[in-house]
């Protein structure tokens, strides 16, 4: 990749991922107030805390001392804007109908996504859930159920249907869908095209569904291979029958059309996972792969019109060369499926 687009991609991801940097006293702007608490923080007149110290550690070797002041005094003196993006505010509506250990794993999962993966109002600034259980009518007029991301850029619906057999069963899939919607948050957080109007072809959203819905739902088994120690890959992907048409046909699975073909998005899945082997084989880590995958290609803001050229820029060959790549490959996801040791917190580090 050329070293000018790389030092891009790299800026928009810092750019992202700190939006509060030197915002000591967590009043999402950087100002002279901010300089005054750290400098009482340096001479031992106060101790700045979690967030504050966070942001206050500029150059993130843990400690605050005048290195990091100098460098709040370049960001109050030479950004345009010393305002800090804030989280989007969620609002909860949970039906008495659910679990309540359902429910309480619900909180528990949100509070774990929020602050590995945290959507900042870079593009939308309200997301509204909807859960209930699917053995009840419809609790929410104008609501649909399934389980879905929905609405605009005024604000995004998160829709959790629980199915009432995945409570019977105490099947993983009720707890694990909450981390697949809620990456689909986080990809709209960071990809200004998702936010555009969907259905037909767009040229200006971006609405590749491999890209899409495997990194969603590849994140999504990891997140429960992270915290319950459960192989979603394994247990609930590999038994599917892979498309052929990955071998003769891939770019079928562009699109949403193809979701006959592609159940559970086991076949989208395949080809994230062989994306991930294909970057390791050019030397990068597992974990960075991943993070190319899940986070800098949706930094650069692709689109339909134009998702293949960041596709290479950002990974180093050809969308055709990568479709090519696939047929190396025996339609077998257990071949591919990543390092049980592979960490969330190691990709998003």
């Amino acid at each position: 990749m050329d070293i000018l687009k790389k030092i891009i991609i790299v800026i928009n991801v810092l750019g992202f991922l700190f939006p509060c940097e030197g915002d000591a006293n967590l009043d999402n702007s950087t100002n002279i107030q901010d300089i005054v608490l750290i400098a009482n923080h340096i001479v031992s007149e106060l101790e700045l805390i979690d967030d504050s110290f966070d942001n206050s550690d500029i150059n993130n070797d843990g400690a605050i001392d005048i290195l990091d002041i100098v460098s709040i005094v370049n960001i109050i003196l030479y950004n345009d804007d010393n305002q800090c993006i804030p989280t989007i505010d969620i609002t909860y509506n949970i039906d008495e109908s659910l679990p309540i250990d359902w429910i309480i794993e619900f909180y528990a999962i949100m509070s774990n996504l929020s602050g590995l993966i945290p959507a900042y109002q870079n593009y939308f600034e309200n997301l509204t859930v909807y859960a209930w259980n699917s053995s009840v009518e419809d609790p929410y007029p104008g609501i649909e159920g399934g389980t879905y991301i929905g609405g605009s850029g005024e604000g995004f619906n998160m829709v959790l249907e629980i199915n009432q057999m995945e409570f019977e069963w105490n099947h993983m899939h009720r707890y694990s869908v909450i981390a697949h919607e809620y990456f689909h948050v986080y990809q709209l957080s960071i990809n200004q095209p998702m936010n555009e109007p969907n259905g037909g072809y767009n040229p200006n959203t971006f609405s590749i569904k491999w890209l899409i819905e495997g990194a969603a739902t590849t994140f999504e088994s990891m997140y429960v291979q992270n915290y319950y120690d459960y192989n979603y890959f394994i247990n609930d992907l590999a038994y599917i029958d892979l498309s052929n048409n990955i071998h003769t046909n891939p770019s079928i699975f562009e699109d949403y059309s193809s979701n006959n073909l592609d159940m559970n998005y086991s076949c989208s899945v395949f080809m994230v996972l062989v994306l991930a082997k294909e970057l390791m084989d050019l030397g990068y880590s597992e974990e960075s792969a991943f993070k190319m995958i899940f986070q800098e290609f949706m930094l650069t803001g692709a689109k339909n019109s134009n998702w293949e050229n960041y596709f290479l820029e950002t990974f180093g060959f050809s969308v055709d060369e990568f479709y090519t790549s696939l047929q190396s490959y025996s339609l077998n996801l257990q071949n591919v499926v990543p390092s049980s040791s592979l960490s969330l917190q190691q990709i998003f580090d």
